[in-house]
């Protein structure tokens, strides 16, 4: 029996299940949600000379997003009208890797950073913080993403491991050092850090209660 009859029903099996959409597609979802560990992921830059506020680079960051990711990486723009603004509640649309879709909402905002979470239709489950830490020097700061997320189904967890997350990776980092350009520092480190965790616990503790921007 010849194997090119199944190997060729397997590539429209497969497009099939990226393309599918879950049965509630704009619903938040949590780490539950999802299969596999609860990781979380840290990516990093340290910046100096930075000529801009950590509280004004936040504010851009947060309303300019789908400027800085790379558009072949992760494609972002506003699902529920244009972005700029960006606020609380707001929800946008992904286009991951040129392929994958997703969605996401923006669940806080303060001065210095915002969270979004994934939607139902995204290929993880959890949280993603972007944050701006002054640092103690004038022009000095420590720009992160840090995402507390699981797998959302098992074909997304075995592409993570064989080979997304490096370009997820890459794709942090590149945003990281778009928003360091645009605040006109001088990166001097970076770093990622990846820990699979027992409780849903950020580096960041929200307030108890969020405030929109």
């Amino acid at each position: 029996m010849s194997y090119r009859f199944p190997l060729l029903l397997a590539f429209p099996m497969l497009v099939a299940f990226i393309l599918k959409s879950p049965r509630d597609p704009l619903r938040p979802s949590t780490p539950q949600d999802g299969v596999g560990p609860l990781t979380r992921r840290r990516y990093w830059v340290e910046v100096e000379n930075a000529t801009q506020t950590a509280e004004e680079i936040a504010q851009h960051w947060r309303n300019h997003l789908p400027d800085h990711a790379p558009k072949w990486l992760t494609w972002f723009r506003g699902l529920d009208h244009p972005v700029p603004p960006a606020r609380c509640g707001d929800r946008l649309w992904i286009r991951l890797f040129l392929i994958r879709r997703g969605r996401v909402v923006i669940e806080h905002i303060d001065p210095l950073g915002f969270r979004v979470r994934t939607l139902r239709l995204h290929p993880e489950a959890g949280t993603t913080d972007f944050r701006v830490y002054p640092g103690t020097q004038p022009g000095g700061m420590v720009l992160q993403i840090e995402s507390l997320l699981r797998s959302n189904s098992h074909f997304d967890r075995l592409a993570y491991l064989l080979g997304i997350h490096a370009a997820q990776r890459h794709n942090w980092h590149l945003t990281l050092t778009s928003v360091a350009q645009h605040a006109g520092g001088r990166i001097v480190n970076r770093g990622t850090e990846s820990l699979e965790m027992l409780r849903l616990e950020h580096s960041y503790f929200l307030p108890e209660r969020s405030s929109g921007a």
